[in-house]
């Protein structure tokens, strides 16, 4: 009885032996927060300032960061390298966009921003290339002159409302590029409307603020019960977001119709529309670069204007620049950016040292990855912290919170050792990654040079002076916000 007992024991334990051997090694996920039953981290998700809680746990965990929310993994990536081997080099798996509902509010919300992979977004991808691409955007470089002077006597007339009169040219810039449209007043209301829906849009999709997703049952209840009066609120907004892709957009067809019709870049891509889905995918890219660009470049021209303040001699290096290339005569021009390396580094920099939007909007994995030992899974959604990369010592050198505008210029400019296309071009990842950059990004680059350097070359940007006769220096901070 014991041999039988014993035989029995040695051949459970070789079983036990071979499935442990021919069984396939655990593959780990990335380092991160371990959190919660069931509710993961879900409870340590800031609403704002995303980017600077994910930067702590950049500290203790490295570039790549796990943590799942309710059964939902998130993935966040903290260098250049790891984000372009991801979602460049792997964009045909990178390239998905998060399931959003909000409830059932967004089931059926189509629109570019939020556009899986697939025959829509590709669609939409090949009308932006038509009419953004570096080349295309060229057409437009009279217009935004034009628009930089009026800025420049707003400015001279009103210096202390810098920050509207930046909102007004972007706005106004976009609009007369996407549709025709001239701005005339600060209330116009197709101004009005994109702001309120921006300011929106960056408060809903914060993470901290999509946990309504993750329960399914949420969607099928009435939005008079306790916590669900949130419901009214996203469905008001999706109201007013689709006015803002439709309206400016039926009013060109009109114009055209009785021929009346200002040319510009809706315009263009209607003449040479093929098909009724090709309208949805002009909509989408005409509205996407009017909501994304208007606030956005104004907050990057706002940085542009605290630099000045907090490094004067960067300011004065600049005019130094103008001055020996372009004279007392005129103002620079588009024509003159070659000749001024600095003042294209210092419009770099801006972008680096004061990112647009500190974090990317998320990415979806489509299908399990594996990335240098670690196990991505299928649906992961990644978000790129922009302004941790941007403070990564390795690729743009020592004291990465000071405005250093020689960081960009020589043979060996930033970023250091690892340079995708976009960081090449812009650099730094500003506008994104892959098959989700930024549409309208060579259009805010050349919005910015062109203020930039007419700023430089007619005034001196010098700090407000307090009651007591100092300087009152701006704080520095980032303000929220997302590429979509």
């Amino acid at each position: 009885m014991l041999s039988v007992t014993l035989v029995i024991l040695a051949t459970s334990l070789l079983i036990f032996a071979c499935r442990r051997l021919t069984r396939k090694p655990i593959i780990p996920l990335p380092p991160g927060p371990k959190g919660l039953p069931l509710l993961g981290s879900a409870l340590d998700l800031p609403k704002e300032n995303e980017w600077l809680y994910y930067s702590k746990l950049h500290k203790t965990y490295g570039d790549i960061i796990h943590f799942n929310v309710l059964g939902q993994s998130y993935l966040v990536v903290g260098s250049l390298r790891i984000a372009s081997d991801l979602l460049e080099k792997r964009s045909a798996i990178y390239s998905g966009r998060i399931h959003l509902s909000f409830g059932g509010s967004f089931d059926d919300w189509k629109r570019s921003m939020l556009l899986q992979e697939g025959p829509a977004h590709r669609g939409y991808r090949r009308f932006a290339h038509k009419g953004l691409s570096s080349t295309a955007v060229k057409q437009y470089e009279g217009l935004q002159e034009r628009e930089a002077l009026k800025t420049l006597q707003k400015l001279l007339d009103e210096p202390e409302k810098f920050l509207e009169h930046f909102k007004w040219n972007t706005a106004a810039t976009i609009l007369l590029i996407a549709y025709g449209y001239q701005v005339q007043c600060y209330s116009d209301p197709f101004v009005l409307a994109v702001r309120d829906v921006m300011d929106r849009f960056s408060t809903f999709f914060a993470p901290g603020n999509l946990l309504m997703d993750y329960v399914p049952m949420i969607k099928y209840l009435p939005e008079w019960l306790p916590g669900m009066s949130f419901k009214k609120t996203v469905w008001e907004f999706k109201v007013q977001a689709d006015k803002t892709f439709d309206d400016p957009y039926e009013a060109v067809k009109k114009q055209m119709a009785a021929g009346t019709a200002v040319p510009c870049l809706t315009t263009q891509l209607l003449e040479e529309m093929k098909s009724n889905e090709d309208e949805a995918h002009i909509t989408g890219m005409t509205g996407s670069l009017f909501l994304a660009g208007s606030d956005t470049s104004a907050s990057a021209l706002s940085a542009f204007m605290m630099a000045m303040i907090l490094y004067p001699e960067v300011q004065k290096k600049a005019q130094q620049e103008i001055d020996a290339v372009v004279g007392a005569d005129r103002l620079p021009a588009f024509l003159d950016r070659n000749n001024l390396p600095y003042v294209d580094a210092l419009v770099k920099e801006v972008l680096r040292w004061h990112p647009i939007a500190p974090i990317g909007f998320p990415h979806r994995l489509i299908e399990e990855d594996h990335y240098e030992g670690y196990r991505i899974p299928k649906d992961t959604l990644v978000i790129t912290n922009i302004w941790h990369m941007a403070r990564d010592e390795a690729a743009y050198g020592p004291d990465p919170e000071r405005f250093k505008p020689e960081r960009f210029l020589g043979s060996n400019a930033a970023p250091f050792g690892y340079k995708t296309a976009q960081t090449q071009e812009f650099g730094s990842p500003a506008f994104g990654f892959g098959r989700r950059l930024c549409p309208g990004q060579h259009i805010a680059m050349s919005t910015l040079f062109i203020l930039c350097s007419n700023i430089l070359a007619t005034m001196t940007v010098s700090p407000e002076v307090g009651d007591d006769g100092s300087p009152i220096l701006p704080k520095v901070e980032s303000t929220g916000g997302v590429i979509v």
